[in-house]
Parts: structure tokens; sequence; C-alpha cells
């Protein structure tokens, strides 16, 4: 893949807190990135620093795009605002000087592309938080874009807004765009993210094949008529197992391959599911 931006030994230190320390990655064009990490880790900072909104204390940025073009979403993005998406849109392209034949043109395609052609009448104040997250990415995006940075786009929607922004982002990167983006839904990492930086103790790590899931948990709740010792041995697994008496729960990390097989046998053997989760390398992350 062809490599738009790399940053090498990247340190960044508020007010003698270390939040970088000489970490290094790369962004590949046409590629979905995840930031990944705890609250605090600094994912805000590095999105800032990627988008050349921070400097870093030391370290160095190479864009291998001339004139790289990057359109930056903060989490919090103002809500009360007193125009329609048309009337917004317009008002941001003609302070940025653009060509108004270019920006009407551009704006169309943005309310058709973002599926709110319908609605480029209606206040934004009224619209709900996955419109008013559409409409902030929109304006990030008025002028030609290489890298979209996104933080925290998903936060506080609902599952549908989330498919909808989900499809969105991928019809972006089938157009060509770069997008760097936050998230704590790790449903958003399973179908869009090709590569993620992990960032834990002020480094980051890059992973490009980490999103398959390797193990389930299951959680299966014991019928009074069954016991532990009748049910183990069809429990074929030489990893986690944890047993609870008191309320007849076994828990069980189980390999991806194997989860359907165990499933069935627990059933025919009187078994209940309680819980089945995926585990994901990233988990400790968050």
């Amino acid at each position: 893949m062809k490599t738009i931006m790399e940053l090498k030994d990247i340190t960044k230190s508020y007010h003698d807190k270390k939040v970088l320390e000489k970490t290094s990655f790369s962004i590949c064009a046409n590629q979905i990135v995840a930031l990944v990490g705890k609250n605090g880790s600094g994912k805000s900072t590095l999105l800032k620093i990627i988008g050349g909104l921070v400097k870093p204390d030391g370290g160095q940025i190479h864009n291998y795009i001339q004139q790289l073009k990057i359109g930056y979403v903060p989490e919090v993005t103002p809500v009360e605002i007193p125009f329609t998406p048309e009337e917004y849109l317009t008002h941001m392209g003609n302070i940025r000087g653009m060509d108004k034949k270019q920006l009407r043109q551009r704006v169309g395609d943005l309310l058709e592309t973002f599926h709110l052609h319908d609605d480029r009448h209606t206040r934004i104040a009224n619209f709900s938080k996955g419109m008013k997250q559409k409409v902030a990415i929109m304006q990030a995006m008025l002028e030609d874009t290489d890298l979209l940075i996104l933080d925290e786009p998903l936060s506080g929607l609902d599952p549908k807004a989330q498919r909808d922004l989900e499809e969105i982002l991928l019809l972006l990167k089938e157009r060509g765009l770069s997008i760097v983006l936050t998230c704590h839904e790790t449903k958003l990492l399973e179908n869009l993210v090709e590569s993620i930086l992990f960032i834990k103790d002020h480094q980051v790590v890059q992973e490009d094949s980490i999103l398959g899931t390797k193990n389930n948990r299951l959680v299966f709740e014991i019928s009074i008529q069954k016991s532990f010792i009748e049910l183990l041995p069809f429990i074929k697994i030489q990893q986690e197992i944890r047993l609870n008496n008191e309320v007849n729960e076994v828990e069980v990390i189980v390999k991806r391959e194997h989860t359907d097989k165990i499933l069935i046998e627990l059933l025919q053997k009187g078994a209940s599911i309680r819980q089945l989760n995926r585990i994901h390398e990233f988990d400790n992350y968050f």
C-alpha cells in the first residue's frame, strides 16, 4: 500500500505529563485506521498531531502527498447551529473562499452522499445526533480531502445511525479517502478497519492483521438435574474454564472454530446459554 503519512519518534507532553514517547507509525492511502486506547491515553492528542493542529515536542512527520489535504472532526461539535445543512455548508465554504459554482456542486454532492438531501432545508438544531454528526463530517470535507480524521464518530449514536455512518465511511474509502478514527465500538472495528494503532504506556503499536476474533467466551447455566461433572467431558477445551457451583454456571473460553460444536453438545446435555461474548485481541486496550 502507498504510504501517505509517516510519523517517526513522536514525543508529546503537557505540563510535564508524558503523553507520547518516541512513537512511530504510518498511514496508507485508501485505508481506514482505528486508534484504540483507554480514556486519557492520548488518542485525541495524537489525532490532533496527525491533523496538524498540535505540534509534537519531538519527532518528524513526513507527508508523501504534496499539499496533503486533511479534514478534522472533533468529538464535541456545535449542536445549536442556527442554519439548515445547506445554509451551513455554503456559509463555511464562503468563509474558506471557495468558488461559488464549485461550492454549490460540492454541497449538493455531500448532501446526496450523506443521505441528507431531503433534509437540506431542515434546521440542524432539529436533527438527531447522528444527523448532526454527518453535518460535522460534511463540513470537514467541503474541500477535496485526502485524509479524514474523526474523533469518536459513533459515540452516542443509535444502532441505525451507526450502520448508516459505517456505510458512508466505507463509501468514502472506496472513493479514495484515508480515514483515521478513534472508537470504542468493536463492531465498527470488525466491519471497517484494516489497521489498528494501539496506544498504551505512551507508545503506539501498529497492527494490520489483528481484526479477526480469535476466541469466544461462553457462559452456560446448568439445569438442576445436570451436574458439572456430567457436562465437563463435553467441554473438550484445554483453555480457561471457570466453574461456579453456587449459581450453577460454567464459563469457558473457546476457539472460534469450536464454538458451534460446544454449543450443540452442551444444549443437548441440558445446559442453557446465559451469555456468548466475543473476545477481541484488542479488548485490553479499552
